[in-house]
């Protein structure tokens, strides 16, 4: 199976870097950033694009703990600031969720813009969904997708 001890080094490398990166779904934290791709158009040839519309959603999947929105703030594709989307923190309720628009016609974000999200519990919580859903939003057939979030910083229960 292993043709020298440094291709078996390599197998267990591989399969530890795998499981140091999932993240048990089954933790619980108090607070997390979320780093989440979001798009406000994409190509389709070199010169032309597809404008879209990007809702942000962030699910609290944790069946019995409220944790709160500190941030949720939307970046461009430079990695510059354009706006906070929260005006206060928000308190999202087990099982509850909140959605933010960038709609259709707004392209500041350019193609790689981006949204991070922070959020924190008084107490060890399950950390929540945050997907941003893409649609040309033209009613009839065009392109829509999701993209979920990654964890980028988080705040350990003791």
């Amino acid at each position: 199976m292993f043709k020298s001890l440094s291709g078996l080094f390599f197998s267990l490398a591989v399969l530890w870097t795998a499981a140091a990166l999932a993240q048990d779904v089954t933790e619980k934290v108090l607070g997390e950033t979320i780093y989440v791709p979001a798009y406000s158009r994409i190509f389709s040839y070199p010169n032309r694009s597809d404008l879209l519309a990007t809702t942000l959603a962030v699910h609290n999947v944790d069946p019995d703990t409220t944790l709160t929105l500190t941030r949720v703030d939307y970046h461009g594709e430079d990695g510059k600031l354009l706006r906070s989307l929260l005006e206060a923190p928000f308190e999202l309720a087990p099982l509850q969720s909140k959605t933010v628009l960038v709609p259709i016609n707004d392209t500041s974000g350019g193609v790689g813009a981006n949204f991070i999200v922070v959020w924190t519990a008084g107490k060890p919580t399950l950390g929540p969904i945050a997907e941003a859903i893409m649609t040309s939003g033209s009613g009839g057939p065009g392109p829509s997708f999701t993209s979920r979030g990654r964890v980028i910083a988080r705040q350990q229960a003791e």
